[in-house]
């Protein structure tokens, strides 16, 4: 069938996603991929479900986990800390990604590459409950995994670009959580951010900005 060969064909750019390289430390320190962060942050979207005062469309949140990365196996990682004051860099990244998407939608077989290209744009415009859910685990699995290495020794984060950037978004709150108000997303943040608070401190580090 010609679907699967052109499904087989889109796997090596699923192989490529699990190669991607992010600024995160796994805790034993080699570098977190795209793939270790889908992983974690499926997980969250189980995890946190049940809890969810809201009515969401689960399988919806769980493709979108999957796929809100997947332009990345074409466009590469642009790290936030590197966005920062960058008004190009942020705009290079959207066109790639959305280079990136368009492409994915001309090679795979119907209905898929509609649904692909339909589910990472809903993740992109945050407008739908399903979408704002998974942006906010997104960046929290984020903050949560870049205090593993080493049992919280959160200094590598000066070395990324813009590495100050990591310190003061590890303790600031989300104005997305906040319009949620889910009180399980609102609790997993203030863990989060106290978690980052305790390690920032103990190495210490003081927060310019």
């Amino acid at each position: 069938m010609e679907q699967v060969a052109k499904i087989i064909g889109f796997m090596k750019i699923v192989e490529n996603l699990c190669q991607i390289e992010r600024d995160n430390l796994m805790s034993g320190g080699r570098r977190e991929t795209d793939s270790d962060h889908i992983m974690k942050l499926a997980c969250l979207i189980m995890f946190l479900r049940p809890y969810l005062i809201r009515e969401v469309d689960y399988v919806k949140m769980l493709e979108m986990a999957l796929v809100h990365d997947m332009v990345e196996a074409r466009s590469g990682d642009y790290s936030l800390s590197a966005q920062v004051g960058n008004p190009a860099l942020r705009e290079q990244k959207k066109k790639a990604e959305t280079e990136a998407v368009e492409y994915y939608k001309s090679i795979l077989p119907p209905p898929l590459n509609e649904k692909i290209y339909d589910l990472f744009m809903e993740y992109e415009r945050r407008e739908t409950d399903e979408a704002k859910i998974v942006w906010c685990l997104d960046k929290l699995e984020a903050n949560l995994q870049a205090n593993r290495f080493s049992d919280g020794d959160v200094r590598y984060w000066a070395d990324c670009e813009n590495g100050d950037w990591y310190y003061r978004c590890a303790v600031t709150e989300k104005p997305l959580v906040r319009e949620l108000n889910e009180p399980v997303l609102t609790e997993l943040e203030k863990a989060i951010i106290s978690i980052s608070k305790e390690n920032i401190a103990k190495c210490g580090i003081k927060i310019c900005g």
